[in-house]
């Protein structure tokens, strides 16, 4: 079976015929005139015959090459239209996030609204979610760009991190350590935490960083959302939270932050988005739009 005829060789030809020489075709296609020629003589090559007559006057078409003139136009004009159908319907599709809690709920609505303001047209299709899902809906297709804050492995995926964080010890203002200056990590272990689902980032970034100190810990009760947990604080307890999804609370006194002793626990928001293939246009224009932080 004869190789397919080639777009970039049916491109030069034409525009050699339509611009009546090779540099003309070379201007046309913003390619050197050796690179053009080449396109046009792998042509004659694949279809064993000459295409075009050179002249000092430019070229002209042969037979052949008027023979193949008109089905070559209309081959191309086709491509070109169905080309342009799936790039309409690639720009039409929402710009769809999978973005974890921390991120979908303390930052992206306020980047969403700047992005639109200067991007107009962008309709964000936005689901809230674990890092697991975020990376889940990556992979499966079933999202353009996404958010994590946890330890999850992300090979083939392209990566970038857009803010950073911390987890704080939190608990509600009548709390006995709501006062201290400072808590023990191994006193976490008296006291009872609350703490986000299984799979939730936050909560495997934080019993990550209690083990590295030797405090093991499970949770006593195991909450879906953020909300939930800073109400259950009212009935005692405390919770490792971010500090970003915090400043609401932590500013209008309703809990309490209170310092881990010689424990930090920082970690980097990171967006993500398949490596390779051809990004929806929305989605591209947004990653560029990112923060980028240094590592």
């Amino acid at each position: 079976m004869p190789d397919p005829l080639s777009s970039r060789e049916l491109a030069a030809f034409l525009a050699a015929i339509e611009t009546g020489s090779v540099q003309g075709a070379s201007e046309a296609l913003d390619l050197t005139q050796s690179a053009t020629t080449k396109r046009i003589q792998a042509l004659e090559r694949r279809l064993g015959v000459t295409l075009l007559v050179r002249g000092r006057q430019g070229v002209r078409p042969t037979e052949e090459g008027m023979a193949l003139y008109p089905e070559a136009r209309r081959g191309l004009d086709a491509l070109a239209l169905a080309e342009g159908a799936v790039a309409g319907r690639r720009a039409a599709r929402p710009l769809r996030i999978a973005a974890s809690h921390t991120v979908g709920e303390a930052l992206l609505p306020s980047w969403l609204t700047a992005f639109r303001a200067e991007l107009s047209g962008v309709h964000p299709q936005v689901d809230v979610t674990n890092s697991p899902g975020a990376v889940a809906a990556l992979r499966g297709e079933r999202a353009d760009v996404g958010f994590v804050e946890g330890l999850e492995p992300l090979d083939g995926l392209e990566t970038k991190v857009v803010a950073r964080d911390r987890i704080v010890l939190v608990v509600a203002v009548g709390h006995r350590w709501a006062t201290r200056r400072a808590v023990n990590p191994r006193e976490l272990a008296g006291g009872r935490w609350i703490s986000r689902e299984s799979g939730s980032g936050t909560r495997a970034v934080a019993a990550a960083a209690l083990a590295e100190v030797g405090v093991d810990l499970e949770p006593d009760l195991s909450l879906s959302s953020l909300e939930g947990v800073k109400r259950s604080l009212a009935a005692g307890g405390f919770a490792l939270i971010s500090e970003l999804a915090l400043e609401p609370d932590l500013g209008a006194g309703r809990l309490v932050a209170v310092p881990l002793k010689d424990l930090e626990i920082e970690r980097s928001l990171t967006a993500i988005r398949r490596a390779g293939g051809h990004p929806q246009e929305q989605a591209r224009r947004f990653w560029s739009w990112l923060p980028t932080v240094a590592d």
